[in-house]
């Protein structure tokens, strides 16, 4: 019999099945051993074995998150922060604006990250004007909270080749103009980002080290396994990441899902897997439609007119958001997609967005489905039951992104959609009940890292001031802790590895400073995370 490098002792929650909790478990070789009863689980005890008491903390299976972007956190925290995580209101990200610019050199491109008009009070109206006159000699780049949008002053449109004259660039991008035909500065989408984006990418000596700090912030949340939800920073960045990965003390796994446009200029191909399990593969980020906060979120009726939408968020009346493609183009490409063995994620947040990608999702998956595919929706703001069950019908699942309910479901409710879409946002409780297996997600760096806080949200339904949206969408703890582990590493193709403490996976562990299951709903995002382990050591 195997003796155990390891064994811990203490309230262990399993997530299987068949034994959902346990008293000790043992690894050996960055495997789970054994796990049960104390007695059973200390016959794999030898002379060396090492025993650790978690006393009054208990142990979770590693977290996971299926949907970040560790390449923007790393490129986006060091830029000029004005979040609304730090910024509560509009002097203090004013006052740090004024100070980089007067920092720099004449003519260096300066880029902030986070403006939020739901969580800065007093932000107003941001154009190309206003920032002329913070940065009258520096070409200045300002991205909002939810990435979708930004704005850029005169210096930055001229440095970026954008001129009046210029076209929007297409796959849903727009150079915003005023009724008179000139640019405002606002800046839509992705493909219009691109000219502004590419002077702020890092430099490649600082990329490895930038995305190692971005590691620790998972770690420190209990996260073991991520999914890159589009690789910004090219097709080289799978090298980067896969290095990071086979190194030594890294602190979690990555799960890979590339840009379809970068597909061709990798030799990475799906399914693959590092040497040390750590790093894989596995499909494609296709994004549908946008943002609830840029007006590019796909909707049935339009935005409200609000002060909040038409003053604020620059949402028109009448705005109903748009698609980033054509119905011909995207069925073309979902079918080489799903010939070449890529799994499939598409961002969709709108009712007529999800409905959309659910017909195009039919129309190659009824004709084509690969075994086992596991193709995914994204975000899934307002996805209708109708759509929860043609998806559970064609083996698509939800993962939600549930913390719109918590930092701008107020805003959602009262000023952007309306109380009766609001009853409908992120409809975890329906998805399960259509059977479906779900993940939640924070998206990063648009919220930070948090699988408890978003199993908390999902459990309590509550939002940053202490109300609650649609309850009856509610799901019970264990449920939402499935969503973090379990259900998250299905959705990921790892359930045969991590996600559950089960004998023959891989000993990646989170240690909490309680048992999740014996605290009501809204105290599961106050649940601490003490340690996390991977491959059954510690992270230091």
């Amino acid at each position: 019999m195997a003796e155990a490098e390891t064994i811990l002792v203490g309230d262990i929650v399993t997530m299987s099945a068949s034994a959902p909790t346990a008293e000790a478990v043992a690894v050996s070789n960055g495997h789970i051993l054994a796990v049960g009863a104390t007695d059973d689980v200390m016959a794999r005890r030898g002379s060396g074995t090492e025993i650790v008491d978690l006393g009054s903390d208990a142990l979770l299976p590693g977290l996971i998150e299926p949907h970040t972007h560790p390449d923007l956190c790393a490129q986006m925290y060091s830029w000029i922060d004005v979040s609304g995580f730090t910024h509560p209101t509009v002097d203090g990200v004013e006052a740090e604006l004024t100070a980089a610019v007067a920092a720099a050199d004449p003519g260096e491109w300066l880029f902030a990250f986070g403006l939020d008009f739901m969580l800065t009070t007093g932000l107003g109206a941001w154009t190309r004007d206003r920032l002329d006159r913070i940065a009258p000699a520096n070409p200045l780049v300002v991205m909002i909270q939810s990435m979708h949008t930004l704005f850029v002053n005169s210096q930055a449109l001229a440095r970026a080749g954008i001129g009046e004259s210029t076209p929007d660039p297409g796959g849903g991008g727009q150079y915003v103009r005023d009724a008179s035909g000139r640019l405002t500065g606002r800046i839509e989408e992705q493909s219009a980002m691109g000219p502004f984006i590419v002077h702020g990418l890092p430099d490649p000596d600082q990329v490895t080290d930038l995305l190692l700090a971005q590691e620790r912030r998972y770690a420190e949340v209990g996260i073991t396994t991520i999914g890159v939800a589009g690789t910004f920073l090219g097709a080289r960045q799978l090298d980067v990441l896969a290095e990071i990965a086979r190194r030594d003390g890294a602190a979690h796994r990555v799960v890979t899902y590339l840009r379809h446009d970068d597909v061709g200029g990798t030799t990475w191909t799906p399914g693959a897997v590092d040497d040390r399990g750590r790093f894989r593969v596995a499909g494609v980020k296709l994004w549908y439609d946008g943002s609830p906060y840029t007006g590019t979120m796909l909707l049935d009726e339009p935005y409200l007119e609000t002060d909040l939408c038409c003053c604020t968020l620059g949402i028109g009346a009448g705005t109903v958001g748009r698609a980033n493609f054509e119905p011909g183009q995207l069925v073309d490409l979902l079918s080489e997609l799903a010939a070449g063995g890529w799994q499939v994620l598409t961002h969709a947040q709108g009712d007529r967005a999800c409905r959309e990608i659910v017909d195009l999702y039919e129309a190659v998956l009824t004709t084509s489905r690969p075994a086992d595919h596991r193709w995914r929706l994204e975000h899934c703001a307002l996805i209708s039951g109708d759509e929860l069950r043609r998806t559970a019908g064609l083996g698509v699942s939800p993962s939600f992104h549930v913390d719109h309910v918590r930092y701008y479901g107020p805003e959602l409710r009262d000023e952007i959609i309306g109380a009766e879409r609001a009853e409908g946002l992120m409809p975890c409780r329906s998805a399960l009940d259509h059977g479906h297996r779900v993940s939640l997600h924070a998206d990063s760096p648009m919220y930070p890292p948090g699988p408890l806080r978003l199993a908390g949200t999902a459990a309590s339904r509550r939002t940053r001031h202490g109300d609650t949206i649609a309850t009856h969408e509610a799901i019970s703890n264990i449920e939402a802790l499935r969503a973090v582990t379990i259900d998250a590493a299905w959705q990921l193709r790892m359930d045969d590895e991590v996600g559950s403490v089960e004998v023959g996976k891989r000993a990646d562990f989170t240690v909490i400073d309680r048992n999740p299951l014996e605290v009501g709903s809204a105290d599961l995002e106050h649940v601490d995370v003490t340690q996390t382990w991977l491959d059954g050591r510690p992270i230091a």
